[in-house]
């Protein structure tokens, strides 16, 4: 069958199309209510610890079941598990739009951070599935990576403007008609598999239960580094918890007939090299963003609304770069170009770390992010093809779960890391609270670039992809 006739109805684009729009869609909504927080607390009066988790419930939620959401799609259909979490995510929003208290909207997050977490991995690996061509494929790939740049960015501008003038609740709702679309054009262009099995599939519960409960685990005490000290029982515990649960699911995997992830695949060097740079590189980006985003406020004093317009003209060069890179990796291959780009990301870091006290935007950040968004732009495409290089059909849901956990568990990571290092050296700085700030975002920065450099000589160990050119022949 071929792969149009296989996946969807209509010409192969039509897959990247409904791909795309779903990956946009859920980093908008990230972002979007990211922005809307400050105004949400004094709406619903919350105390610190309820706003936390209105942010907590979505990221546990959705780092904890990409990996498995993405293995559910290879075993029960794409179509059928993309639809599923498109319908939760479209209709969840309306929960969290009504919210009369704390509860009700982190229950409404955590329903949408459990949609997310089914649209990302089954979004790239319907992608994965339809295109059969390797050019095509990696194509794809990096339009859907930029899509999610278009999404995050589109959001952190809307989310200030539609909060002002319109009230928090519109940022969730603002998905609602987007979804309804993209869920009628989806039900009928995207087929069921083509043919039922004589069996059912059969889910391995155990690992699912150990693989869940240990991302769970881990990125909970991530996110507890906020409040407790490393050396402290909570992080401690946490930690050893997520490990227990790691080590059971390994064996488990080994060990069982049917295992949710064989273990055969990380023997391919690409896969396994190429996730571990993701998770490194993810680390230091996230990082770099909040930093960034908390200079431009605390210490330039911009507001949230024109504060996500300064970060527009970054966005726009990060999508426009990861388009053409498409075409790049054509011809040099994705692994000289993720080498380059984390190295040009490297020196935009740098760059951007002077953050001076007292500074314009032009000088201090536009520049700079120029820079950094440039080697975002190479490297984000080229961080996810080469780490499903090589994905057989059959397991492309799995592969893009392991790929989108790995890239989820590295950000969070990285947050609590730079934010610590942030917090560390800004509690012995000295001079105006502006001066003790910029010491604590530059020790961050240069931290991150210094990451950065180590992820760039990780990923020089890929297998090469570069296209081999005809020689002529002898005469």
């Amino acid at each position: 069958m071929s792969a149009q006739s296989s996946v969807v109805r209509g010409p192969l684009w039509y897959v990247a199309a409904i791909a795309c729009v779903a990956h946009a869609m859920v980093q908008f909504d990230n972002a979007v209510v990211s922005i809307a927080l400050p105004t949400i607390q004094r709406s619903l009066s919350l105390e610190v610890s309820g706003l936390q988790w209105v942010v907590n419930s979505y990221n546990l939620a959705f780092a904890g079941l990409l990996l498995l959401s993405g293995r559910l799609s290879d075993l029960f259909g794409r179509r059928e598990v993309f639809l599923a979490g498109l319908w939760l995510f479209t209709f969840g929003g309306i929960l969290g739009g009504f919210a009369q208290n704390d509860w009700q909207l982190i229950t409404a997050r955590a329903a949408h951070g459990v949609s997310g977490a089914i649209l990302l991995p089954s979004s790239l690996g319907l992608i994965i599935a339809a295109f059969h061509d390797k050019h095509q494929r990696n194509r794809a790939i990096s339009i859907w990576g930029a899509a999610s740049i278009i999404g995050g960015v589109s959001g952190a501008v809307l989310g200030g403007v539609l909060t002002e003038h319109w009230g928090w609740r519109s940022t969730l709702f603002i998905c609602l008609p987007v979804g309804c679309v993209l869920l009628a054009f989806g039900t009928r262009q995207l087929l069921r598999r083509a043919a039922v099995r004589a069996k059912a599939p059969s889910l391995d519960l155990p690992g699912a239960l150990c693989v869940v409960s240990g991302v769970t685990a881990a990125v909970y005490a991530t996110i507890g580094l906020q409040d407790h000290a490393w050396r402290s029982a909570h992080t401690i515990i946490s930690f050893s918890v997520a490990i227990l649960f790691l080590v059971a699911f390994v064996l488990i995997e080994s060990r069982t007939r049917q295992p949710l992830v064989p273990l055969e695949i990380f023997r391919s060097r690409g896969i396994s090299i190429g996730n571990l740079v993701s998770l490194v590189a993810s680390t230091a980006m996230s990082a770099q963003v909040l930093i960034v985003v908390l200079y431009i406020q605390n210490v330039l004093g911009y507001g949230p609304q024109k504060a996500g317009l300064a970060e527009l003209p970054g966005g726009l060069t990060t999508f426009i770069v990861a388009i053409l890179t498409a075409r790049l990796v054509k011809r040099t291959g994705a692994r000289l170009l993720l080498v380059i780009g984390l190295l040009v990301y490297a020196a935009g870091v740098i760059w951007i770390a002077r953050v001076p006290v007292h500074s314009d935007y032009f000088s201090a950040v536009f520049w700079p992010m120029e820079l950094l968004c440039l080697g975002m732009g190479l490297t984000l495409p080229c961080l996810t093809i080469t780490a499903t290089a090589g994905a057989p059909k059959d397991s492309a849901g799995l592969i893009s779960g392991v790929a989108t956990t790995t890239r989820q568990v590295g950000s969070s990571i990285g947050v609590a890391v730079f934010v610590t290092i942030v917090a560390s050296v800004s509690e012995h700085a000295t001079g105006t609270p502006e001066a003790v700030l910029s010491s604590g975002y530059r020790a961050g920065l240069l931290a991150a670039a210094g990451v950065t450099v180590v992820a760039s000589l990780l990923a020089a160990l890929i297998p090469s992809d570069r296209p081999r050119t005809l020689q002529p022949a002898p005469q």
